[in-house]
Parts: structure tokens; C-alpha cells; sequence
């Protein structure tokens, strides 16, 4: 890349984790060229979106520094800033929007909404819910990493809930707004007054509000081709029960790079990071000259294995699945290899197979 190529991006996706960055960030593919980059790197970027992750949702304790050490080298003074926070919250949502906020050079009023109802999560009163039930009661409150301790967002991030018409008018006024959605519609809504805000508004969201805001930067949401591939490897550093049955549904048809079963009880913060990168490096030796493609499930994992690739990011091409994002790995000793990742609390136990089948279908 020559010095001539490099420019401020357009918008930074600023996320607690990678699996996140990469999805959320997909949805500004309107607005131009997407990559995610890797943490620590000193590569700089062409891309016209980029997004970092911070790593901080399964820490055992938030780091507002290492925070705004990310947002300060991935945002320019002119790029906007999206603050992902996980839909079902997890981790330190509320911590992680004040470091975004306090990297800024400017004040800005932050309108959180991580509605994302394509995966049936909605915020009503407040309160976000998954599949109609608060957040605190679904799998996700019961995650061994990262449990969801609060799902009031009024409560979580000390803000009032707002009718989506009224937010202009709390624009510089108030610190924090919260927004209810339960459809895509209401994102849509909500976006579009953000976007007109510009960067007096800080948004605070998941893939739902990413997504609703790429429409509206002006490009064509327009995806790569899928390339057809005739084998590849699976690496899985995700914790989560529904990653396992995954695992077992897709079978024996792509070697699977797994950690040993793990009791939940005993899967803390150091061990789970532990596991994804000790599992990640294994996976890593394991790919040889002739993989054509790698599919990641976990967000500690993908970070991992870029790293030990030695990596500068992922240039994001298309989606294989709502919530599975694909692109081509930039730098390092696999520059090129395609790579697709997931959560692991995502989908449902047949996602991983669609996947595979997808990838070896092709177009």
C-alpha cells in the first residue's frame, strides 16, 4: 500500500469483541470498502470503514485506557464513530460507550439502542429482551464468560427512554438517550435521524443499528461472491453450549480445532481467554499451504488467530449467513485466506453445516 492510498476512514466501529466488530461493521459495506483491523498493529488502513475491537468483554475487568487507545488510533477527527455494544449486553457495555465517549475530541450525546430484531433481539421499555424475554433470563445471562448483569438500559446507562421523534431535540442536551425498536422499521427510523445529527450523536448499538445506518451512506450494499472452496479447517474458542452442538451437527465434514468440554462452572475470564489462544495458536500450525478456507467460532478466537497468522486485519467481503460475515485475510503468513467467523451464541445448532455447505458450494 503505498502513502498515497492511506486516508481517514469514513466511520470506525469501535466493539468489546471481534466476532462483533466484524459483523457490525458489514453493515456500513455501503459506504464503501470494510476492514476490520487487528489491535496492536501498525499497519494503516485504505479501507473506507474500520473496525477495532477492544477485546474488554471478557476481561474480568473493564480497561477504559486500553479503550481510547483503540479509538484513538483507528479514528481520525473526521470519521464518525459507532460504539458496538453486544445486543443481548454482555460484558461491560456501559463502561465501554464512556471510554468510547471520553476518546472523543468532541462532546457528543450518546442514543443507545442495541435492538437487532432479525436475531430477536428488541428493547421495549427500556429493557432489552431476546425472543420476548429479558435478556437476563436467556442463555445470555447464564454466558461462563461474560453474563449479561443488567438488561434496563435506562438503569444500566443512568438515561431516560425517548420517543425516536424526540431525539433531535436531546441532541447536546442530554449525555445519554436511550431508544426502544422491535422492527427493523423502527431502526430505520431512528438511523435516520442519527445520520442527519452527524457527529453531535454518538450511536450505540449492535448490527441492527450498523446495518440501518449503512443504508444510508449513500453507496450500494453490494456483496462479493461467495468462492466456492473444496475444503477448510474450523476452529472453535467459544464456550457456549450452542457452539458444541454446532460442532456435532456439522460432523467429520472439515477438521475442527476445539478445546476439550469444559464444566461452565469452571470456565472463568483467564481460562476462557486462555483456551482461544492456546486453540488458536494449534489451529494456526494446523493450516497448511493448500486450506482454502477458515471458519472461526468465538470472538477471542478470531483475534487469536490473526495474531498468530501475524495479521494486520480482515478486508470484509460479503456475509454467508445473517451474522456471519467473510472476507480475506490481510498480511501476515496467510495473506489472502478466506475467513468467516460467528459467535458462538449465535444461530441455531444447524448454522455451522449451512456454512460449510455454503462455502463449498460456491456461487
Amino acid at each position: 500500500m503505498t502513502a498515497s492510498a492511506v486516508r481517514a476512514p469514513r466511520w470506525v466501529v469501535v466493539a468489546d469483541d471481534t466476532t462483533g466488530a466484524l459483523d457490525s461493521a458489514l453493515g456500513f459495506v455501503g459506504a464503501g470498502s470494510v476492514e476490520y483491523r487487528t489491535a496492536g498493529t501498525a499497519a494503516r488502513s485504505d479501507a473506507d470503514v474500520v473496525a477495532v475491537s477492544t477485546g474488554s468483554r471478557a476481561l474480568a475487568a473493564h480497561d477504559g485506557p486500553a479503550v481510547q487507545r483503540a479509538v484513538a488510533a483507528a479514528a481520525s477527527s473526521s470519521a464518525r464513530v459507532f460504539a458496538k455494544v453486544d445486543s443481548t449486553l454482555r460484558g461491560w457495555p456501559a463502561e465501554h460507550v464512556d471510554a468510547v465517549r471520553h476518546a472523543l475530541p468532541r462532546p457528543m450525546t450518546a442514543v443507545v439502542c442495541p435492538a437487532a430484531p432479525a436475531l430477536g433481539r428488541t428493547v421495549k421499555g427500556g429493557r432489552v429482551l431476546v425472543h420476548g424475554e429479558p435478556a437476563t433470563r436467556s442463555p445470555a445471562g447464564r454466558d461462563p464468560v461474560a453474563p449479561v448483569l443488567e438488561d434496563l438500559l435506562t438503569r444500566l446507562f443512568d438515561a431516560p427512554v425517548v420517543a425516536v421523534e424526540d431525539v433531535p431535540d436531546l441532541v447536546g442536551i442530554r449525555e445519554t438517550v436511550v431508544v426502544d425498536a422491535s422492527s427493523t422499521e423502527e431502526l430505520d427510523a431512528l438511523a435516520r435521524l442519527i445520520d442527519a445529527a452527524g457527529d453531535r450523536v454518538l450511536p450505540v448499538g449492535s448490527s441492527g443499528l450498523a446495518a440501518a445506518l449503512g443504508a444510508l451512506q449513500g453507496g450500494e450494499r453490494s456483496f462479493a461472491k461467495v468462492p466456492r472452496v473444496a475444503g477448510g479447517l474450523v476452529l472453535v474458542t467459544s464456550a457456549h453450549p450452542l457452539a458444541r452442538q454446532q460442532v456435532a451437527a456439522a460432523g467429520d465434514r472439515w477438521p475442527v480445532v476445539a478445546p476439550p468440554a469444559m464444566d461452565a462452572a469452571r470456565v472463568d475470564h483467564d481460562v476462557a481467554l486462555a483456551m482461544a489462544r492456546s486453540t488458536a495458536d494449534a489451529a494456526a500450525l494446523l493450516l497448511r499451504d493448500d486450506t482454502e478456507a477458515v471458519v472461526v467460532v468465538g470472538g477471542d478466537g478470531t483475534d487469536a488467530l490473526l495474531r498468530a497468522l501475524g495479521a494486520s486485519g480482515v478486508r470484509l467481503l460479503g456475509s454467508l449467513a445473517h451474522g456471519v460475515p467473510w472476507g480475506r485475510v490481510r498480511g501476515g503468513s496467510r495473506d489472502g485466506l478466506l475467513i468467516a467467523t460467528k459467535s458462538g451464541g449465535f444461530g441455531d445448532p444447524e448454522t455451522l453445516d449451512r456454512v460449510i455447505t455454503t462455502l463449498t458450494k460456491g456461487p
